[in-house]
């Protein structure tokens, strides 16, 4: 995937028409027609999308291309092909919810409403960290003059690997992440860790957790032979000096039988791509108890593609029912919402869609038109 690299004059958009405008509860979606991918990508590029959930579609033989707030990407499974380029304001503008330099609205980096960090923001100083802004459309809010720049418009896609901390564009102040106290998706959580020089790192508590995953940070290694670990007679409990947890686990054969899930849960949301999809391919999820695990993952704004098109195979390894539920979390069909965003369902679904087997396509549709019940 490129950074910004396509030539200033391929903004040609010969030949691609638009057809209709597709609106639900989640989307938007301005659908056109096209002759090829160039032409199509060409079309994208030069019709900028400054809001959220709202897309460009273009149709054409190679297949279907799009654009949203953030990404050119491919229509059928949400592949990105490349960051999309933002035009620049001649001079800035102030707004609470849009950067100054391009107005494209700027994603807050939610807090969760449990979190025990006293208040604080968490701040991002490694590029990688800074990186994940780029991908979930976040930015920065200055400290002295209190205007708003994106990700992009701060220098992150073109700063060439090198580890720095943005400043504000107009007067040189100092930037903090822009954010905001609210519900978190549990797909994002822990997504940015990295190890320390024990090969270590927390995994934070979940919003949405409960006694298998999630109740409290928990500390795993970086590396892990999955396979390995869930062969042992007695897994490790996860957090054995709570008395409600161990309480609640117990002890023998019934506490094995809920360990193991809790690691499979604990490894699907792994920041490191190589445990889940070791996780994925020797332990997938085939129980009730680890399904909203799969369905986080699928959901995930910043997972890899690869790590997604696998978990996406281990949901069509799951019978129907299985599979119904699932789904339903995805969609936040039930009581409580799952907190996934829109363009990261939109982009699940295409992955899923890709993978699905000729033989349960009927199925899935009928799922997706289904009633939004759990």
């Amino acid at each position: 995937m490129s950074f910004l690299g396509h030539k200033k004059n391929d903004g040609l958009s010969a030949g691609v028409h638009f057809k209709h405008t597709e609106k639900n509860d989640r989307a938007t979606y301005h659908v056109h027609s096209g002759p090829n991918q160039q032409a199509a990508l060409a079309f994208l590029r030069s019709t900028p999308i400054r809001d959220e959930f709202v897309y460009n579609i273009v149709e054409t033989p190679e297949g279907n291309f799009g654009r949203d707030l953030i990404y050119l990407f491919r229509e059928a499974d949400g592949t990105p092909i490349e960051f999309a380029e933002r035009p620049q304001n001649q001079s800035p503008t102030s707004s609470s919810t849009r950067c100054a330099w391009c107005g494209f609205v700027v994603v807050p980096c939610r807090i969760p409403l449990n979190d025990e960090m006293d208040g604080t923001v968490q701040v991002y100083r490694t590029y990688d960290e800074l990186m994940g802004l780029l991908k979930t459309g976040g930015g920065f809010c200055c400290r002295s003059c209190s205007l708003l720049q994106c990700a992009v418009c701060s220098g992150l896609a073109r700063a060439e690997g090198k580890a720095r901390e943005p400043v504000c564009l107009a007067c040189g102040g100092k930037v903090s992440v822009q954010e905001e106290v609210g519900p978190v998706g549990r797909s994002n959580l822990g997504k940015l860790a990295k190890p320390d020089d024990k090969n270590m790192l927390t995994l934070p508590s979940d919003p949405l957790g409960d006694e298998l995953w999630g109740m409290a940070p928990l500390r795993v290694p970086w590396s892990i032979d999955v396979p390995s670990f869930l062969s042992r007679g007695n897994l490790p409990y996860l957090w054995p000096d709570d008395n409600e947890y161990m309480g609640y686990i117990g002890s023998g054969e019934r506490a094995q039988g809920l360990l193991r899930p809790s690691w499979i849960n604990v490894f699907l949301h792994h920041p490191n791509p190589d445990v889940v999809l070791q996780c994925l391919r020797s332990a997938p999820p085939d129980s009730m108890l680890t399904l909203n695990a799969l369905a986080d993952l699928l959901a995930s704004p910043i997972a890899e593609s690869h790590v997604k098109e696998e978990a996406a195979r281990a949901f069509w390894r799951l019978g129907d029912g299985m599979a119904a539920h699932t789904l339903n979390v995805l969609l936040s069909r039930g009581m409580v919402p799952s907190g996934y965003d829109t363009n990261s369902v939109h982009q699940a679904l295409g992955h899923l869609r890709t993978a699905c087997p000729p033989e349960r396509a009927g199925w899935f549709e009928i799922q997706l038109a289904g009633p939004d019940d759990d």
